[in-house]
C-alpha cells in the first residue's frame, strides 16, 4: 500500500495513542480492582473490631447463642454492605452465617493467629467463593486482656469486589474512548502538517527527491541563495558561495548574517531585507553579477513571504565579455564599412582629377585626407600599447565624415595605456564615441565630437563631447540595461552600449561622470603601472 510521510506518520501516531489508552486503561483497572481490595480490607477489618469489642456480642458468643447472635448479623450484613459475618466458637463451630444451613457447621478458612490473639486479613475461598475476609478474637467481657471466648470473620466476597468495579467500567471506556478520541484529531493534524512540507510524497520518494535536490543543488552553474523570513541566509550553492566569497557550502541549512560577510554593502542589505530585485546588475568584488531575488513559494506554488526569499546570481564577467567581443566586433565592422565607402569616394573623385588632368588637385586631395590623422596613423605603424584605441579612433573620423559631423581627436602622447582587454577598449570607446555621433548627427549644426584620452592623476581619463541635445534629464541613471534616448526599433538594439561600458568600468575599478553643456561623459581608470628598470 502507498503512503504517504504524513501519511505513515499519523498511522504511528495513532497506532502510539491506542497503544497508550489500552495501557492507561490496564493499569486503571488493575488500580481499582487493587483499591476494591483495600477498601474490603478496610471495611472487614473495621466490622470485625467493632464485633469483637462489643461486651453484649462476648456475652452471646460466650453463651453460644445462636439465635440471639443470627438477626444481629443479619441486619449489620446490608448495612455495611458486606457478604457475610461469621461468629463462631474457637474450635470453629459457627454460631451465624449467611447461609443458616450452615451454622453449627465447621468455619473454613485460617484462625490460628486469631486464636493467638491477632487480627488479620486473608483472601480465601469459602462457602461463598472467593473471599476478602478479617478474622478477630473476641475476648470475655469485650476486654483486651479476657480469655478468647470466641471469633468472627467478616468478608466481602470477591465478586461483590468486581461488582462495585463493573459500575466504574464505563468511566474507563470512556476515558479510552476519548484518549483514542483525541489521537484520531492528532494524527490527522499530523498527517495534515507532514503534508505541508512533504506533500504526498512516500518516504522512498522523498528520500530519492532529497538526493536529487542535493545533487542538483551543488551541480548549478547559477548561485543560488535562500534566506529565512529574517534575512539570515539559511541555505546556498557551490556557486553561490564562489560568487559571494562565502564559506563553502555544505549539506544541510546554515545560518549566517548577510551583514557580516565580506560581500558588496548594497548587495548584503539587499539580501538581510529581502528587496524584490528583477535582472538587477551588481558588481561584487571582481565579479558583475546579474541578481533576482523573490518571495518563496509553497507547494502550491503561491508566494509565501513566511518562508523567507529565494536569490538567484549569474556571473555577467564572462557574459559581459563576450557581449564586448560582440560589440567591438559591430564597431569595428562598422568602421571598416565606413572608411570602405569613404575610401571608394575619394578614388573616384581622385579617378576624375586625374582624367581631367588637374594633378594639382589630385595631389592636395591626398594631403587634405592623409595630415589630418598622420599622427595616428604614424602610431599605429609604431605598434603603440594603444594601437588598437587608435585604430578605432581612425576608423571613427570616416564614418563622422559619412554622417556629417566633425570629430575631433585629442590623444596624448605616448598614448596612454588603458587597463582594459582589446575587446573591452573597444567596447568603452566604441560605444562611447558611437553615442556621441548617434547624439550629434540627430542635433543642429555645427555638429560635433571630440574624443579626449589621457593621464591625469594616476588615471587614465576618456572624455567623449558631443553637440547633441544630451541625456534626457527624466532619466534615473542613463547608464542602466534597457536605458535608451534612441528610437524603439533602432538598429544594434537600445540600452545595452552603455550599460556594457558602466559594466565594464565598475569591473575594472573605474568611475562615470556625466556633465551637460556641451554633454560630455568622462571614464576614470586606473593607471596601469609602468615595470620600473632594474
Amino acid at each position: 500500500m502507498r503512503l504517504s510521510v504524513g501519511g505513515r506518520l499519523a498511522l504511528v501516531s495513532l497506532g502510539v495513542v491506542v497503544l497508550v489508552a489500552g495501557v492507561l486503561a490496564a493499569l486503571l483497572s488493575v488500580q481499582l480492582s487493587d483499591s476494591g481490595q483495600r477498601e474490603a480490607q478496610q471495611v472487614t477489618r473495621s466490622v470485625a473490631e467493632t464485633l469483637a469489642h462489643e461486651r453484649d456480642v462476648a456475652a452471646l458468643v460466650a453463651r453460644r447463642d445462636s439465635d440471639a447472635l443470627q438477626p444481629m448479623v443479619e441486619q449489620i450484613l446490608p448495612d455495611a454492605d458486606l457478604s457475610f459475618v461469621t461468629i463462631m466458637t474457637p474450635d470453629g463451630i459457627r454460631l451465624t452465617h449467611r447461609n443458616r444451613s450452615e451454622i453449627g457447621q465447621e468455619y473454613q478458612g485460617s484462625r490460628q493467629e486469631a486464636l493467638d490473639g491477632a487480627t488479620f486479613t486473608e483472601v480465601y475461598e469459602g462457602t461463598l467463593g472467593p473471599s476478602v475476609r478479617t478474622i478477630a478474637p473476641i475476648r470475655d467481657g469485650g476486654d483486651e486482656d479476657g480469655d478468647i471466648v470466641g471469633l468472627v470473620a467478616v468478608g466481602v466476597t470477591l465478586g461483590a469486589v468486581q461488582q462495585d468495579l463493573a459500575a466504574r467500567v464505563p468511566l474507563i471506556v470512556a476515558a479510552s474512548a476519548a484518549i483514542v478520541g483525541f489521537g484520531v484529531l492528532g494524527a490527522l493534524y499530523v498527517r495534515r502538517s507532514a503534508r505541508r512540507v512533504t506533500g504526498s510524497y512516500t518516504p522512498g520518494e522523498l528520500s530519492r527527491l532529497v538526493e536529487s535536490y542535493e545533487t542538483v543543488l551543488h551541480s548549478l552553474r547559477e548561485g543560488l541563495v535562500v534566506t529565512d523570513r529574517t534575512g539570515r541566509i539559511v541555505l546556498y550553492n557551490d556557486e553561490a558561495a564562489d560568487l559571494l566569497a562565502l564559506p563553502p557550502a555544505t549539506t544541510g541549512q546554515v545560518s549566517l548574517d548577510p551583514r557580516e560577510v565580506e560581500m558588496d554593502a548594497a548587495l548584503a542589505e539587499a539580501i538581510a531585507t529581502g528587496r524584490r530585485m528583477v535582472e538587477e546588475t551588481v558588481v561584487n568584488g571582481d565579479r558583475v553579477l546579474l541578481v533576482n531575488q523573490e518571495d518563496a513559494r509553497d507547494l502550491t506554488g503561491r508566494r509565501a513571504p513566511e518562508r523567507g526569499r529565494v536569490m538567484t546570481l549569474r556571473d555577467r564577467s564572462e557574459l559581459q565579455a563576450l557581449l564586448g567581443e560582440l560589440e567591438g566586433v559591430r564597431t569595428l565592422s562598422d568602421t571598416l564599412r565606413s572608411q570602405t565607402h569613404e575610401h571608394g569616394n575619394r578614388l573616384h573623385a581622385l579617378l576624375a582629377l586625374l582624367e581631367l588632368g588637374r594633378v594639382d588637385d589630385a595631389r592636395r586631395l591626398i594631403l587634405a585626407s592623409t595630415s589630418e590623422r598622420q599622427e595616428l596613423a604614424d602610431r599605429l605603424v609604431s605598434d603603440d600599447e594603444g594601437a588598437v584605441v587608435v585604430a578605432l579612433l581612425l576608423g571613427k573620423l570616416d564614418e563622422a565624415a559619412e554622417r556629417g559631423v566633425r570629430l575631433d581627436l585629442d590623444v596624448a602622447e605616448p598614448t596612454p595605456a588603458l587597463p582594459l582587454a582589446p575587446a573591452e577598449a573597444v567596447t568603452v570607446v566604441g560605444n562611447l564615441v558611437d553615442n556621441a555621433l548617434d547624439a550629434a548627427a540627430a542635433g543642429a549644426e555645427p555638429r560635433w565630437v571630440r574624443a579626449t584620452l589621457r593621464e591625469s592623476g594616476g588615471d587614465v581619463v576618456l572624455e567623449v563631447s558631443d553637440s547633441g541635445a544630451g541625456f534626457d534629464p527624466a532619466l534615473e541613471d542613463p547608464f542602466a540595461f534597457g536605458v535608451s534616448t534612441k528610437p524603439a526599433h533602432a538598429p544594434g538594439g537600445r540600452g545595452v552600449g552603455l550599460a556594457l561600458v558602466r559594466d565594464i568600468v565598475a569591473a575594472r575599478g573605474g568611475t562615470l561622470q556625466l556633465s551637460a553643456d556641451p554633454t560630455t561623459v568622462r571614464v576614470f581608470l586606473p593607471a596601469v603601472a609602468e615595470a620600473v628598470a632594474p
